[in-house]
């Protein structure tokens, strides 16, 4: 009996479809065992991982980026014949093999027939090679059987294999591993059925029945048949095609809350490498189309069917140009997205529920280390703020925490009326280092000239606008006042009159700042430091 293993990383949410194939697989093909794993099975049962590896002849693997467990697959399944690992760390990836296709520690690309075709599916543009891969994917296979290599049929199997497993849902799933047990375990199949598609770019609605592939068609339709929304803000809105084939409860849900805010959700689904192209091609800004007016085209290949948005939100995290395979190389396109981004000139927030962490132990640990950079640290490189996780998994689903939608709605709503309001009615709050306080350490910082630092960055919002007030020439002078008012306050506090007048500098009375801070901060802070106004020591 030949045995298949499949372990899944960051689509712990596929668990029960993986399973399901499974079962049909077997039904229909009783010569196959099938173990299906999630990547928290390598720290919960690791000794029942490494028993079924030891026996398998197929090792599957997705989306696994922990390091420890990346080296403990790479000590285990060496020894197994056929490895298909996809958008996972490259030291795992790195072990894939299939007949005469290996990708090798030092992948020496593919055959030349093959980058020839490869290269007429993309628009010559690095960042879009990604996104051209999973076009040729549809067709590559059909074209490269017409190539008599052998290593090019392993390789055009390959993409059969990744074309299933990317298609996603049971019936893809299941005609993955017949495709294997056919083709390379000796085992009679019969009739394997073709790909069931979807789209791989496309926007949805929980009372749409379909899909749409132009952002708009679909505001025409949600206007037509919400017309209250034409006076909404419009948020683009990034979902993971995956998430929507599964039919991950998550989705339909978020829409809602953003229309009972009202907030116009234009929700796009992308396969992962494409949230660039999204972005780039199918939304646009008031910003945008204003420079364009003026001759300034940023953003050359801007579809004709791009929709105008006030913000865009990535419920995806991982990097914005390449996904969870850009992850593999971090930094990477960082310009690229950075490019992007200014082109549009709005908020762009990420907001991704956990996606291989339960709510449970996120409520009590915090977040792990490895979501913590993939989900919310390498979008902020990209220029992504306000990070806010939704939800986490419960069981292998991922599901919402009300409060947490809620958080995002609203600041959505404060940043886009933050947008709308003038320059000079803004208020920024700059924060000093100053420890120990009443030291005279206001302002300092090793090798850092902070006053100078702190007067050119006010001269810099004056000129663009903003109410600064009167500004010193010299930064010390600067530093010296706030010394003061400190030092005033810290032993005088008096009376929020006497307080607000005192040297003719804004302040806060520490009974506004406890009404600002809310009972549980404010005891939090006076936990740690004993009071709100004094030094703490």
């Amino acid at each position: 009996m030949a045995r298949i293993v499949l372990i899944a990383g960051f689509e712990s949410f596929n668990i029960d479809l993986y399973r399901k194939a499974a079962e049909l697989v077997v039904a229909r093909c009783p010569g196959l065992d099938i173990h299906v794993f999630s990547d928290r099975d390598l720290t919960t049962t690791p000794t029942t991982v490494a028993e079924a590896l030891t026996g398998a002849d197929v090792f599957f693997a997705s989306l696994i980026f922990d390091y420890d467990q990346v080296m403990w697959l790479r000590d285990r399944t060496q020894h197994i014949p056929i490895r298909l690992v996809f958008e996972s760390a490259l030291e795992l990836m790195s072990l894939t093999q299939l007949g005469k296709f290996a990708i090798g520690d030092k992948p020496k690309g593919m055959p030349k027939p093959v980058k020839f075709i490869l290269d007429k599916f993309g628009n010559g543009k690095e960042e879009d090679k990604l996104a051209g891969y999973i076009s040729f994917l549809k067709v590559g296979p059909k074209l490269l059987k017409y190539i008599p290599v052998g290593k090019v049929q392993d390789l055009r199997n390959w993409l059969i294999v990744y074309g299933y497993w990317n298609a996603g849902g049971p019936e893809n799933v299941a005609a993955m591993f017949w495709t294997l047990a056919e083709k390379y375990l000796n085992l009679p199949v019969g009739d394997i059925p073709p790909l069931l598609e979807t789209p791989n770019i496309g926007l949805l609605h929980p009372d749409y029945p379909g899909y749409f592939e132009s952002p708009k068609a679909y505001l025409a339709w949600y206007q037509q048949t919400k017309p209250e929304s034409q006076t909404w803000p419009t948020v683009g809105v990034l979902l993971y095609r995956k998430h929507v084939i599964t039919k991950q409860p998550y989705i339909p849900k978020l829409i809602q809350q953003m229309e009972a805010a009202h907030l116009l959700p234009v929700p796009i689904f992308i396969n992962g490498v494409e949230g660039h192209v999204a972005v780039r091609d199918l939304m646009t800004t008031e910003f945008e189309r204003s420079q364009r007016t003026q001759g300034i085209k940023t953003t050359l290949s801007l579809s004709e069917e791009a929709v105008s948005v006030d913000t865009i939100v990535s419920t995806i995290g991982f990097p914005l140009v390449g996904g969870p395979a850009g992850s593999m190389e971090a930094g990477r396109q960082v310009e690229v997205a950075t490019r992007i981004l200014q082109a549009k000139n709005v908020p762009y927030i990420v907001a991704a529920p956990l996606l291989i962490q339960d709510i449970h132990s996120w409520t009590r640990q915090g977040i792990g280390g490895l979501q913590s950079v993939v989900l919310y640290a390498l979008p902020e490189l990209d220029g992504a703020i306000d990070t806010i996780p939704l939800g986490g998994l419960v069981g292998n689903d991922i599901y919402l925490i009300p409060e947490r939608v809620q958080r995002l709605t609203s600041r959505l709503k404060q940043w886009i009326n933050l947008r709308q309001k003038p320059l000079s009615d803004r208020k920024i709050a700059i924060v000093l280092y100053g420890f120990p306080p009443g030291y005279g350490a206001t302002g300092t910082a090793a090798l850092l000239n902070v006053p100078r630092s702190l007067l050119k960055l006010l001269q810099a919002l004056k000129a663009q606008g903003y109410n600064v007030g009167e500004v010193p020439e010299d930064g010390e002078v600067l530093i010296e006042q706030i010394r003061q008012a400190d030092n005033a306050y810290t032993e005088h506090p008096g009376s929020e009159e006497d307080y607000e007048r005192r040297k003719g500098i804004a302040t806060v009375h520490v009974r506004k700042l406890e009404k600002w801070l809310g009972y549980l901060l404010t005891h939090r802070i006076e936990k740690q430091w004993k009071t709100l106004t004094g030094t703490g020591i």
